[in-house]
């Protein structure tokens, strides 16, 4: 009995053993990475998820978006010399953003983008990155 015992355990631990070691397939590694690349080209699909921009206007957009964050994060790195740089600096960077982006976006387009703006403290909504 207790060789059965000692057996079907060995057994248990040895089937879990080669279940854990068993990585994703190569296909989905492959859709992980294309997902991921994608979200990381399309930041109009991120960040303004309900304002339909068309193709020709996403292009604009994502480059934006990227030189907004690009900017943001020189001056975060100021920041950290200099505190308060931030502070001071981060609305008229949103100011220019916004100047731009109203070139780009039609009337109520801009309309929906500004009245998705979040609460100063709501950090889990991806819009605080871009207001605030």
């Amino acid at each position: 009995m207790k060789n059965i015992i000692l057996i079907a355990s060995i057994l248990l631990i040895g089937s879990y053993s080669v279940c854990a070691q068993q990585g994703p397939s190569r296909a989905q590694v492959v859709k992980a990475g294309a997902d991921k690349s994608l979200a990381a080209k399309d930041y109009s699909r991120i960040f303004l998820p309900n304002i339909g921009v068309s193709d020709a206007q996403k292009s604009q957009v994502n480059k934006l978006i990227l030189e907004l964050f690009d900017a943001k994060r020189a001056l975060h790195a100021q920041d950290r010399k200099n505190p308060g740089v931030y502070a001071q600096q981060q609305p008229g960077l949103f100011n220019t953003f916004k100047t731009k982006l109203t070139g780009v976006l039609n009337a109520q387009q801009m309309s929906t983008f500004l009245a998705s703006k979040p609460a100063t403290d709501d950090k889990a909504n991806m819009l605080s990155s871009i207001f605030y």
